[in-house]
């Protein structure tokens, strides 16, 4: 596994990491909004845990095989987050952003294995 694919496993962990400590700032950034504690929950669990979990074993794993798995996984929400874009007209400043994360750390992942 090469540089880029190590870089985008630590993105996915910091990622992972903000959205655990700081739920309600990062969905704020995001626009999301978090309904209650089951919000807050989800959230940690979804943006946090999910995020470290897989970029951890990643950088654990060190295999080419864990990067495109991880990869794969960042390009699938690219893909459905432009789809999103198309079908729900939900051109928006977060949006874009997203994809543009999206994309990167998602190639950063599969060029990098």
């Amino acid at each position: 596994m090469q540089l880029p694919a190590v870089i985008g496993a630590s993105v996915s962990v910091v990622a992972g990491l903000l959205g655990l400590i700081w739920p309600r700032q990062v969905s704020t950034v995001i626009g999301l909004e978090l309904p209650g504690r089951l919000g807050l929950s989800e959230f940690r669990a979804t943006y946090g845990g999910l995020f470290i979990g897989a970029g951890v074993a990643v950088l654990i794993i060190g295999s080419s095989d864990a990067a495109l798995v991880l990869g794969a996984a960042w390009l699938g929400a690219f893909v459905a987050r432009v789809v999103s874009l198309v079908i729900d007209r939900s051109a928006s400043r977060e949006n874009l952003a997203g994809c543009v994360i999206e994309l990167a750390v998602g190639a950063l992942l599969v060029l990098g294995r």
